[in-house]
């Protein structure tokens, strides 16, 4: 399953996106900074921030 996830960097997103690719979803996160991620299988890291409206 693919999954998108808003607040990837937080504490309780962080633990939904290890469970999730634990468990082997796809995971695309959107967050405003993508440094905070590591590079992981199964993870795309988008950068945004959700008050840019365009």
């Amino acid at each position: 399953m693919k999954l998108f996830v808003l607040g990837a960097t937080g504490t309780t997103g962080g633990l939904f996106v290890d469970d999730a690719l634990a468990a082997g979803h796809e995971v695309v996160a959107y967050v405003r900074n993508p440094g905070k991620l590591a590079a992981r299988d199964r993870l795309t890291v988008v950068a945004g921030n959700m008050g840019n409206v365009e």
